[in-house]
């Protein structure tokens, strides 16, 4: 689910030529079959160059970074270090293809999960999808700023030396 949506907003940087760069914060609520919601907030970072850092704060602490063909998810929390490959991930091109406008809304399908994307004045509002256990999930952003300088360090990781890591293929 994760690596989805980061490729999602790679994606609409890609598509909406006006966005080039974004620094946002959200507040993710996820909720189940039960009507069983958790929200998650924190702030988004995102580039052009496919680069990407998520940082969650409530109600765990986390970050999640997006580059250089993989994802690196920082559990602070779990004091442990995922690195993951792009191999389970769709495509950027495949979603940018089957990307479509519709009355304000970015709609995109990928992996059988249609995305959508709600946008007003070059500005990510919201993006509403469910996931592949078939929770709703909704992203909503605020204090969006657009192409503005983000400097590439702070798209870099550092990994605390107690910390377990755990490589998935």
């Amino acid at each position: 689910m994760r690596y989805i949506f980061l490729l999602i907003i790679a994606t609409l940087l890609q598509a909406n030529i006006n966005i080039k760069s974004i620094k946002a914060d959200f507040i993710q609520t996820i909720t189940n079959d039960q009507n069983s919601t958790i929200k998650y907030s924190g702030t988004f970072f995102a580039k052009d160059d496919n680069r990407a850092l998520w940082i969650y704060k409530k109600p765990i602490k986390k970050r999640l970074y997006f580059l250089d063909g993989k994802v690196v998810i920082i559990e602070l929390d779990l004091e442990q270090v995922i690195f993951s490959n792009f191999k389970k991930a769709p495509k950027i091109l495949e979603i940018l293809k089957s990307a479509k406008q519709e009355n304000g809304k970015l709609l995109a399908k990928c992996c059988d999960t249609i995305y959508n994307i709600t946008i007003k004045d070059d500005k990510i509002i919201s993006v509403q999808y469910k996931d592949k256990v078939g929770n709703k999930v909704l992203i909503k952003f605020k204090n969006e700023d657009t192409n503005i300088f983000l400097d590439n360090t702070i798209f870099k990781y550092q990994i605390p030396a107690d910390f377990d890591i755990i490589r998935e293929n």
